[in-house]
């Protein structure tokens, strides 16, 4: 299962991993949301859709319009 596709708590118990984190830097998810840790003491949560909206632009593939 997709962490994108839980949708209740106990789904989210269920995955092997429920967030991943480097240095100072983590995410999370929880039914409610997607949370981002940037540092100890900024933490923001983002609805699932947003987020999967933001990695879609961030993962998909873009013309660039200087390289020619």
């Amino acid at each position: 299962m997709k962490p994108c596709n839980c949708k209740m708590e106990i789904q989210v118990r269920k995955l092997q991993e429920q967030g991943v984190s480097f240095n100072n830097y983590k995410i999370e998810i929880d039914s409610s949301g997607v949370y981002l840790d940037i540092d100890p003491h900024v933490r923001m949560k983002i609805p699932h859709k947003t987020f999967k909206s933001f990695a879609e632009w961030y993962l998909g593939d873009q013309e660039c319009r200087w390289a020619k």
